[in-house]
């Protein structure tokens, strides 16, 4: 099962067809508020509210979609908790095989002091009796929090690397009751995952081709410089026995009271297992930035 969520749970990268611009000076210019606005939210005991949907259509025959929803605490020095519910919608990828029953089910993830308790129907017929979380060592809740869409706009290398490619700015209306302003235009993947030490490491495995392809960004800033809404659309030509597939990844992820007090606690130990206390392998919750490649190989 893990190495088949693995599989699957890795693939986002791959092409966009929008042609690379060079981004106008004064596009560039406004990168340093947002991530100064960002670095002032990093105070102990606070965080942000996000939701997210991503979607990756095959073909127009068969899509997957990812939702979710969740609590993002901060510390001094960016994102140090997270408290998220990911729902995974596999269409009819698998059919009615009697395995894959519990990949739709909701996960629900803690990650705090480095360590992260995972529970939902993948886990219940791991776990020992009464226990409903299972926790493992070496959590990162910034990996956690964006693992279901590309960009990551609550780590300032990123926020900034991605809005120094603006090709274009104007009114973004109004998100959540913020009036904001909207950027837009392109990265390559080398760029957007060189700049976040969450995802640096999977550009390893990728090949030239893969690292040069781009993703069309969009970022609707608050007056107040804070990110509200953040989307993404990559485009990709995959040959699989002789016939050419389209297959079109979108992301959307927006942002909501900044600044409230945030609180992300551990499950109760007495519902909590090691994984020491399974048999075989944790299943491993599907990682967008993985899953499109693996859905085209």
């Amino acid at each position: 099962m893990r190495r088949l969520i693995a599989t699957l749970a890795c693939t986002a990268t791959v092409g966009v067809v929008t042609p690379a611009l060079a981004a106008p000076a004064y596009a560039q210019a406004p990168a340093a508020k947002p991530v100064t606005a960002l670095k002032k939210q990093f105070v102990t005991g606070r965080g942000v509210h996000f939701t997210s949907v991503s979607k990756i259509d095959v073909g127009g025959l068969t899509s997957v979609k990812l939702r979710s929803k969740g609590t993002v605490g901060f510390g001094r020095t960016g994102v140090t908790a997270s408290d998220i519910t990911l729902k995974a919608d596999w269409g009819d990828l698998f059919g009615d095989e009697e395995e894959m029953e519990g990949l739709n089910k909701p996960i629900h993830t803690i990650t705090v002091n480095k360590t992260t308790y995972s529970s939902g129907h993948l886990f219940d017929s791991l776990l020992p009796e009464g226990k409903t979380w299972l926790r493992s060592p070496g959590g990162d809740p910034a990996r956690e929090f964006s693992s279901s869409f590309l960009i990551n706009p609550l780590d300032p290398n990123t926020l900034q690397t991605v809005l120094s490619t603006t090709k274009a700015r104007g009114r973004g209306g109004v998100i959540g009751g913020a009036k904001t302003t909207l950027y837009r235009g392109t990265i390559t993947v080398k760029q957007l995952l060189s700049a976040s030490p969450a995802t640096r490491k999977q550009l390893n495995g990728m090949s030239a081709k893969e690292k040069a392809s781009r993703i069309s960004w969009k970022v609707w800033l608050g007056t107040d410089n804070l990110v509200r809404r953040v989307t993404t659309s990559t485009r990709e030509t995959v040959k699989i026995k002789k016939t050419s597939i389209q297959m079109a990844l979108t992301s959307d992820a927006r942002f909501t009271g900044w600044g409230k007090k945030i609180k992300v606690t551990p499950p109760p130990a007495d519902q909590v297992a090691d994984l020491s206390d399974i048999d075989g392998e944790a299943p491993q919750t599907p990682q967008l930035l993985d899953l499109n490649r693996g859905l085209g190989r």
